[in-house]
């Protein structure tokens, strides 16, 4: 294609060989689409091979007016032209069929114009012949590339194949007419027009990448739009709820027969909804979101829920994955309900944890809770009270009225300690009909007030028997304090110490344990109610009758007047364990 004018002058071949240096710099970028690579990349070699037998036919050209030998230079001219040839021929096969001929195809092309080469300047020297492969080959190569150019034009993105065609058809025409001799010596004085076919194709490069880029995003959307069409059909015959929301605004843009029935969601509204409109817990929305931020996939996470249709709360067990759907960021979340395992769950940590008679905490979970509160009470420096409540004459209660009627009163009197206190308070069955409190934040004489308001209510408490008798009944109290002591046993063991006060001192009652009591307490062995150096149990010590807690093991000794007392029609009642004798 070349003309020999471009090697007469160094303005000509500069300007020349820029042009061909932004080609390859097109075809580098350009190359990026892997589906013009190859192609482009051929016909570029393709045009700097073709460059370079031009090159060589002007050197021809010198060496022929030197009267020198110029075979050599022709042969290397035409395998040039020929090997130029069978690159636009490769490069036009990735254009039309996406891929390479057939070697023997290739190969025997090659050959063939090797042949004819070698055959009319060697064997057979023919001036004419050679004149025409020199013009042939390149012309055949010019046309292979308009072809296969043409022929994507039924693509929907064709801008750079156009411009790449319209171009290389032009210097095909132009070949053409100067094979024929119809343009005489103006073709070969057209130094331009390799360098302004070179600056075409440059830009057709760019644009050919840019249609390519947009047949690739065009293919990816329909692809995007099966997978979606492919997700949703997955996501309705789903076994299991699932639900996709968008992240930005929380919106539910897709949701499964079963996620809808779950939910309660109407399907006509479904655009409407959010998902976090079915939180029953902020907090349990709040720690999703986190891990949502930190891993993008949460499994097997337990959320709390309610539907628009019911205010009473159920238990989901829920797998969220962030994940691109249909152009937007969505939370793909799938459900399984667990509300029976979390009912189970439920009850049984109250069977371990609570009373089953009172539902009250028991004992254990009492010490164990108050331990940490006391911590948290100690860091933020204040105070605390124990309230440590026994039932009055409870055993005459059981005697005269009857066990059920026994636990009614039990009840009675641990859902009215509830009521009459706040609802950080911890109020716990201790065992038998005594009951123990923990009040946070409460110093000695608030406690005392405290006590006293608990020990009016259930004073007010009626209960009724099988035939319909009134039962009233009142409580004794002890009172602890953080003055006293800052560890859980020691705390009750005082509060014990003060409920025997009250006890002592006629019932139905307040007592406080102080700090001089403590000292008291501690120069005795702490034996007010036990003593240790027994080796039989007090209950069988006729002389000195005591009080027995199952629970502590403290004792108390007990006044004439709290002697068992006798009735007429029946023999004196014996000593009891875990009772009072006073209730006796």
């Amino acid at each position: 294609m070349g003309s020999f004018d471009i090697f007469s002058q160094s303005q000509f071949l500069l300007t020349t060989l820029s042009m061909l240096g932004v080609l390859f710099l097109s075809a580098l970028y350009a190359g990026r689409s892997v589906k013009i690579r190859a192609s482009l990349w051929l016909l570029s070699f393709a045009l700097l091979v073709d460059f370079l037998a031009a090159g060589m036919g002007y050197r021809i050209g010198i060496v022929y007016a030197d009267g020198g030998s110029f075979i050599s230079y022709i042969f290397v001219e035409l395998v040039l032209y020929l090997l130029s040839m069978v690159l636009m021929a490769l490069s036009a096969s990735q254009f039309l069929i996406h891929g390479y001929p057939e070697k023997w195809v290739t190969g025997g092309v090659s050959g063939l114009g090797l042949f004819a080469i070698v055959f009319f300047l060697v064997v057979f020297p023919d001036g004419g012949m050679v004149e025409n492969m020199r013009q042939i080959f390149p012309l055949a190569g010019f046309v292979y590339i308009s072809i296969s150019l043409w022929s994507e034009i039924r693509q929907k993105n064709k801008g750079g194949y156009i411009l790449a065609a319209l171009a290389t058809s032009v210097v095909a025409g132009l070949l053409l007419a100067r094979f024929f001799k119809m343009l005489g010596q103006f073709v070969n004085d057209m130094w331009w027009l390799s360098a302004a076919y070179y600056l075409v194709m440059s830009f057709a490069y760019l644009m050919m990448y840019v249609d390519s880029v947009k047949d690739e995003l065009l293919k990816n959307e329909g692809q995007i739009e099966k997978n979606n069409e492919r997700l949703q059909e997955i996501i309705k015959s789903a076994p299991f709820p699932i639900i996709i929301s968008r992240v930005v605004d929380d919106k539910i843009i897709l949701a499964n027969n079963n996620a809808i029935k779950l939910f309660g969601i109407d399907g006509a509204d479904l655009d409407q909804c959010h998902f976090r409109d079915f939180f029953a817990d902020a907090d349990n929305r709040r720690l999703l979101s986190e891990r949502l931020e930190q891993e993008r996939v949460v499994q097997d996470f337990e959320i709390l829920v309610k539907t628009h249709g019911s205010d009473t709360p159920f238990w989901l067990l829920a797998s969220v994955n962030i994940i691109d759907y249909n152009y937007d960021v969505v939370l793909y979340s799938a459900f399984q309900d667990i509300t029976s395992r979390k009912t189970r769950e439920t009850l049984l940590k109250n069977q371990a944890t609570r009373d089953p008679l009172t539902s009250l905490y028991n004992r254990r979970y009492f010490e164990d809770e108050v331990s940490k509160q006391i911590l948290n009470a100690k860091a933020e420096q204040q105070p605390f009270s124990v309230l440590m409540l026994d039932a009055d004459f409870f055993k005459k209660v059981n005697d005269t009225y009857g066990h059920k009627v026994g636990d009614k009163v039990l009840i009675e009197l641990s859902s009215t300690a509830e009521r009459a206190l706040r609802d950080n308070d911890i109020v716990a069955r201790y065992g038998g009909e005594e009951f123990v409190v923990f009040l946070p934040g409460i110093g000695a004489e608030q406690a005392r007030l405290v006590a006293d308001r608990v020990r009016e209510s259930i004073a007010a408490v009626v209960v009724y028997s099988d035939d319909n008798q009134p039962v009233k009944f009142t409580v004794s109290i002890g009172v602890s304090t953080s003055e006293v002591s800052d560890n859980v046993d020691m705390l009750i063991r005082t509060a014990d110490e003060a409920l025997y006060r009250a006890k002592q001192n006629g019932r139905n009652r307040v007592e406080i344990f102080t700090p001089d009591d403590l000292r008291h307490f501690e120069a005795d062995g702490q034996k007010e109610r036990k003593d240790e150096s027994q080796n039989h149990h007090p209950a069988l010590d006729k002389n000195n009758n005591m009080e027995i807690s199952l629970l502590d093991g403290a004792e108390a000794n007990l006044t004439e007047r709290e002697k068992p007392l006798v009735d007429a029609n029946r023999s004196v009642k014996p000593i009891v364990l875990g009772v009072d004798e006073e209730d006796l």
